[in-house]
């Protein structure tokens, strides 16, 4: 099993990881906004006006990526931190309990990126991907398909705006966050046991919601590749930057897979610890198996030799009441009715006994 120090380690790598993540994030959010503020320096209606758009939509996608990366980074470090406190304080202790919410807290925030709708940062990305077509083609001159992707992109965003919990579900998030802290900062846990549920049915409602928006969002890709092969020049520039896309996600994948690898080869340690700990136990029950036989034995003994005590003190005692009742009879002269109430008495005496 993993020690202290090595869970401690495990976390403050983990936040090393974080730290970078989030300087990536300001980094392209400073290339966005800086092609933002090149863009108003394009005349409006012009096909420079749109290409500058398009690296605007396409820097914007960079920069939710690196949000994204940031959210993993985020939970990695929380879940990490939990398990530290599990084997600091133990399982049931108020800190691994808050540090464990935490964690279980961050994994969700992906689902809750957006401000609006489509709120959940794989649909936001989509999204932006949309634009970012739209503005290739409204710069190669397809107005109408540029529309019709505008149109398609705009029905995907309703839908989920609509038919999703994504509102109530960032609400009752945050309310869940607040709650956690408030029990952390004190001993008070009322809003968080009574928060909790709520999150919970929150976050059912919309896991229920997920298939159904992953078809719209379907939809909406093979839309937008539909409307990119209108243009060969639109479509190349699609194709190149999503082989490039697919490399990243294949790096960042692959990492994905060495941190797994190197979990599973501390699961590993853990289970040959655990394995050797079952190996102690049963060589011991061996050992009290070769001392409780006897002591089994020896305690029979006694209880036989016990038994036998009674029987013999019972005879004894049935022999005094003969000889009492034999003195009793012999030197006093009583009516039946005395003689019967003695004898009443004296079983009453022996029961007793």
């Amino acid at each position: 099993m993993s020690t202290e120090s090595e869970l401690q380690a495990k976390y403050d790598a983990a936040v090393k990881r974080y730290e970078a993540a989030a300087q990536a994030e300001t980094a392209a959010k400073k290339e966005r906004d800086e092609k933002e503020a090149w863009v108003r320096k394009t005349q409006k209606g012009t096909k420079q006006y749109y290409l500058a758009w398009a690296e605007i939509n396409k820097a914007e996608i960079a920069f939710t990526e690196k949000v994204e990366q940031r959210y993993a980074a985020e939970y990695k470090r929380d879940l990490c931190y939990a398990d530290w406190m599990k084997y600091r304080h133990g399982s049931d202790s108020k800190e691994a309990q808050i540090a464990q919410h935490r964690a279980e807290l961050s994994h969700t925030m992906d689902l809750v990126h957006s401000g609006s709708s489509p709120y959940w940062i794989k649909w936001d990305k989509l999204c932006r991907k949309a634009e970012w077509v739209w503005s290739q083609l409204k710069a190669e001159g397809y107005d109408n398909v540029a529309e019709k992707l505008r149109s398609a992109r705009e029905v995907f965003c309703d839908r989920i705006k609509e038919e999703a919990n994504g509102k109530t579900f960032r609400n009752t998030r945050n309310a869940a966050l607040v709650a956690l802290k408030k029990w952390e900062q004190g001993d008070d846990r009322a809003a968080w046991d009574k928060g909790k549920p709520v999150y919970d049915a929150a976050l059912a409602k919309w896991n229920e919601f997920k298939p159904k928006g992953e078809q719209y969002a379907e939809e909406l890709e093979n839309e937008i590749c539909e409307c990119a092969k209108t243009s060969l020049t639109v479509y190349a520039i699609v194709s190149h930057w999503e082989s490039s896309a697919l490399k990243n996600d294949l790096g960042q994948k692959s990492q994905t897979i060495d941190d797994l690898n190197d979990q599973l080869d501390h699961k590993d340690d853990d289970t040959a610890a655990l394995k050797n700990e079952l190996h102690q136990k049963s060589q011991e029950n061996k050992e009290h198996r070769t001392w409780i036989g006897p002591l089994m034995h020896t305690n029979q003994t006694l209880n036989n030799s016990l038994c036998k005590q009674v029987e013999r003190s019972d005879a004894f005692q049935h022999l005094i009441l003969g000889e009492e009742s034999q003195n009793w009879l012999e030197g006093k002269t009583s009516s039946h009715a005395n003689l019967v109430n003695w004898i009443q008495k004296k079983i009453a005496k022996m029961a007793a006994l």
